[in-house]
């Protein structure tokens, strides 16, 4: 499973692409046929995706989707230029929190409003997900982003603002 937009190519990593990203990256773009940038495995990405593997071992496989993060891949250049993807599995209202980065080589392009924006159309899709948020977000360029995704504030303190985007009645 992959989400295909006009420039991208999102690839949802498997517990061992994970492992390798961080561990063997040579061995995984060499597994992939890609490049992967280097600038978006620093700190704090490797301790995220450990994090994101014990909660993957967690869960069964098919949930697996709404746990790792997707590569984000610019179809162009066929260079891995950041990681997006959700934090937990839907809560029991159906809400699901997203995060995101990518190498500062790529900022200011529109590759991660794109890749953003595909992944809340693909959770709009599964029947459990009915709103994506994003918790605590300080960076003005995320602030930004979310914006022209359609998400809207929904608390704005001391600088932390909280997004919240739901999915339109069935």
């Amino acid at each position: 499973m992959e989400i295909i937009t006009p420039r991208l190519q999102l690839i949802p990593l498997t517990m061992e692409q994970l492992a390798r990203l961080i561990e063997d990256t040579d061995r995984l773009e060499e597994e992939l046929d890609l490049s992967i940038a280097r600038e978006m495995l620093a700190d704090p990405v490797p301790r995220a995706v450990r994090i994101k593997l014990g909660k993957m071992q967690q869960v069964e496989p098919e949930d697996h989707h709404w746990l790792t993060y997707w590569l984000i891949v610019i179809k162009e250049e066929r260079i891995g230029a950041g990681l997006a993807g959700y934090k937990s599995l839907p809560n029991d209202k159906g809400h699901v929190e997203i995060g995101y980065g990518i190498d500062p080589v790529f900022q200011n392009s529109g590759y991660m409003t794109e890749a953003v924006q595909a992944l809340i159309d693909w959770a709009f899709e599964q029947p459990e997900c009915r709103a994506v948020t994003a918790t605590t977000v300080t960076n003005p360029a995320s602030n930004r982003l979310l914006e022209k995704v359609g998400m809207r504030v929904v608390v704005d303190e001391c600088g932390a603002v909280d997004w919240i985007i739901e999915r339109g009645k069935d």
